[in-house]
């Protein structure tokens, strides 16, 4: 806005509120975000991580073991917490930093307790994420090294109380 009231933006876009996953799903003639090419190799890895077998896209109640319920949350979640670290923002109890710690914690306990997986897997998922979206996003690459300390360090304090936690009840 100027004082002549509204000025034109430099370059024009117009927002569908679709969202790219959206979108992406209806070119890949896919009936779900989750199953386009921008998911695959996250899967991959889980599936090469995890104790349980490979992503089956079930959803609701044909999905009676959650398991691919937690390969959508992991997937997800690798994604969100990669982003959100590159960019600055850091797991915290307070705000934003409260809310990327949730989110790693619910990854974490999904991927032990539902996908089988071990201590420490869901930072190995970051590379997957850089590879995947790194040449669009130069900051992924930038701090990968940064990204994944942050997530080893939350991580293990999070397996550790979970593992207390679980011994205790």
């Amino acid at each position: 806005r100027d004082e002549n009231g509204l000025s034109l933006l430099p370059a024009k876009h117009v927002d569908t509120g679709m969202g790219l996953e959206r979108l992406c799903s209806l070119l890949q003639n896919k009936s779900s975000n989750y199953d386009i090419d921008a998911f695959t190799p996250i899967f991959d890895a889980i599936e090469s991580l995890a104790n349980v077998g490979p992503y089956e896209g079930k959803l609701g109640e044909e999905d009676v073991t959650l398991k691919d319920t937690a390969y959508r949350a992991v997937a997800d979640h690798a994604r969100t917490l990669t982003f959100a670290l590159a960019d600055g923002a850091v797991p915290s109890n307070m705000g934003r930093g409260y809310v990327l710690r949730r989110i790693l914690r619910r990854a974490t306990r999904y991927g032990q307790q539902i996908l089988k997986c071990e201590p420490g897997f869901f930072a190995k998922l970051v590379p997957v994420v850089v590879d995947t979206f790194g040449e669009a996003y130069p900051e992924l690459v930038k701090n990968q090294a940064d990204i994944i300390e942050i997530i080893e360090e939350e991580e293990q304090a999070f397996s550790v109380m979970l593992d207390k936690g679980i011994k205790y009840f």
